[in-house]
């Protein structure tokens, strides 16, 4: 095994626990959704004897961001129980089955997934942002592959987050410390069935070519994304998503947030009912009208904006 090899791999622990709070909402429609301003929502109503919040979160801000979030420190004082995506101790626990998902089948290679000009080019563009080439990372698909860039790329923008510290893993965190129950709306398989098995390796290599080809306008997306969040513009952070130039195909776009929105509004309110809860998931998640905002709506509840 090469150096290279030994480094990358020496990489993969962090890398799972990074891939395990990233956002996996890759493409959504453009929608005005006139909920802006904002990224924490109370929801009352409904038969609910106490409010829970809804918070949207930028899955690589740091924990310190939290306590900026206007209304953010008391909602979760207020609440008995914190609801994530995923519960990050069992993405933890699940790190052996994340790595085998990120590996590739040892019936293709990327020489059989690119035209040799494709594959140096690909390999060219991803040593000169993360220091090894295709060579080297031939044992990790396409998916990890562009997610590990996606990492690196952010790591600009956020340069001094700790991943055990960014603000999903802090409110989990916050809730332990004052023996409040975690909850995940799915599980470690749910999170690496949608990060690595929802696509072909064809789809995949397909989807890391044209991001590679395209790394100055993702980084301005990047930008967009950053400052829609900071701003509390989710109608911004819908558009810098629609401005994508490798967009999801409908099936995945539904993967990867509808179908996932719509499974989580089947447990919310049971986890509402039972204890006043703070959710905290991806801020994409919130908007549109296969939004959980939306959603909740529709279900009776009443969502209004916290800005105290």
């Amino acid at each position: 095994m090469t150096n290279d090899n030994n480094l990358t791999r020496k990489k993969m622990k962090k890398l799972v626990l990074i891939l395990s709070i990233i956002a996996t909402c890759g493409a959504c429609a453009q929608t005005e959704t006139g909920n802006s301003g904002t990224l924490l929502w109370e929801i009352s109503g409904n038969g609910l004897s106490k409010p829970s919040y809804l918070l949207g979160t930028l899955h690589l801000k740091s924990g310190d961001y939290f306590n900026k979030i206007p209304g953010a420190k008391a909602s979760l004082q207020s609440c008995e129980q914190v609801v994530g995506e995923i519960n990050m101790s069992d993405m933890l626990a699940a790190q052996m089955k994340m790595q085998q998902a990120m590996m590739m089948t040892s019936d293709t290679t990327y020489r059989m997934l690119y035209s040799d000009e494709d594959y140096q080019f690909v390999s060219e563009e991803i040593a000169s942002l993360i220091g090894v080439g295709l060579d080297q990372m031939s044992m990790l698909t396409p998916s990890a592959i562009q997610l590990t860039i996606t990492l690196f790329m952010y790591a600009k923008y956020f340069p001094d987050v700790n991943p055990e510290d960014a603000i999903d893993a802090y409110i989990q965190e916050e809730a332990k410390k004052k023996d409040k129950p975690v909850l995940g709306l799915e599980t470690a398989d749910d999170q690496i069935r949608v990060l690595f098995g929802s696509t072909s390796l064809r789809r995949q290599a397909d989807l890391l070519l044209c991001t590679v080809r395209n790394m100055d306008k993702m980084n301005e997306i990047a930008l967009e994304l950053i400052d829609g969040y900071e701003r509390g513009d989710l109608d911004k952070l819908y558009q810098s998503i629609d401005s994508e130039i490798c967009p999801a195909t409908p099936a995945e776009m539904n993967a990867l947030n509808k179908d996932r929105n719509i499974a989580w509004m089947e447990k919310l309110p049971g986890i509402m009912e039972e204890k006043p809860s703070f959710i905290a998931v991806g801020a994409l998640h919130l908007a549109g009208e296969e939004g959980l905002l939306s959603l909740l709506e529709k279900a009776g509840y009443t969502v209004t904006p916290v800005k105290r």
